[in-house]
């Protein structure tokens, strides 16, 4: 699950003041719209067909479905048991796909799906670089930096700093770090939303906040998301809370194991 992380709060759209708390970005992605809050720890993320919140200081996440109005919250411990849980899961459905082939050639391609499946796991941590470049440009009224993050030895994300949007009063980055790290263990400690979890990173963004992210896929190609309006001002904490007719669905549900018949 790509898991893309660019937040929000405060005082008109425009140059903000640090007499209020809370941001909000408007962002525009590949053309679609997209809006982040933050304030006092916790932060909204709001797209078309997903929203997810965190909250630091009781280490709580949760993902909803705007369209099917349904949620599942939890620690990022319960999300990791479970995605093992999934990982267990497919060695049985690897199994009974098998059954399928010949037996003269069930063992050969059993063995090599396992040994790909162990290599990722037990693939070490991905080696992040950030590199600070000369470049800057003017992004919704404000100066930023182009800083760009090397993953094993491949440019996968290019975050433009603003300095004068400090979120880092107002969200703990580093202990947001910390949080993202529960979730990539295995496999995922290589994925492109494991950058987020790096200290190289979480450094940067105690300095300022990305207005613009590139991202980059393995062939290259470039994603843009743009902040086009920034807000700086005081947000009730309805702001982080769902709709009252959201209805909870299991963790495995974000997996797409759900059954009806679960509880």
């Amino acid at each position: 699950m790509k898991i893309r992380i660019l937040f929000l709060l405060a005082l008109s759209w425009g140059i903000a003041s640090d007499a209020l708390g809370g941001w909000i970005f408007a962002e525009n992605s590949e053309g679609d719209t997209q809006t982040s809050y933050i304030q006092n720890n916790k932060m909204k993320f709001v797209a078309p067909d997903h929203i997810m919140i965190y909250d630091l200081d009781k280490n709580m996440i949760c993902f909803a479905n705007p369209k099917e109005k349904s949620f599942w919250s939890g620690t990022p411990e319960a999300f990791s048991a479970q995605a093992k849980k999934e990982m267990q899961q497919i060695h049985k459905t690897i199994d009974r796909q098998l059954a399928k082939v010949p037996a003269a050639q069930r063992e050969t391609f059993r063995r090599s799906i396992l040994r790909d499946i162990k290599k990722q796991a037990l693939a070490p941590p991905a080696k992040i670089t950030v590199r600070a470049t000369d470049q800057s440009a003017k992004v919704a009224g404000y100066t930023v930096k182009k800083y760009e993050i090397w993953m094993n030895g491949q440019i996968r994300q290019a975050y433009w700093i603003a300095k004068d949007v400090r979120v880092s009063s107002e969200f703990d980055v580093k202990r947001f770090g910390k949080m993202m790290r529960s979730f990539h263990t295995g496999p995922e400690q290589n994925s492109d939303e494991a950058i987020f979890s790096s200290p190289e990173v979480t450094d940067i963004l105690r300095r300022g906040w990305p207005l613009r992210t590139v991202s980059y896929d393995e062939d290259g190609y470039p994603e843009t998301t743009e902040v086009v309006r920034v807000k700086k001002t005081s947000l009730p904490d309805s702001v982080f809370q769902l709709p009252k007719d959201y209805q909870r669905i299991p963790v495995a549900a974000l997996f797409g194991n759900y059954r009806h018949s679960e509880k």
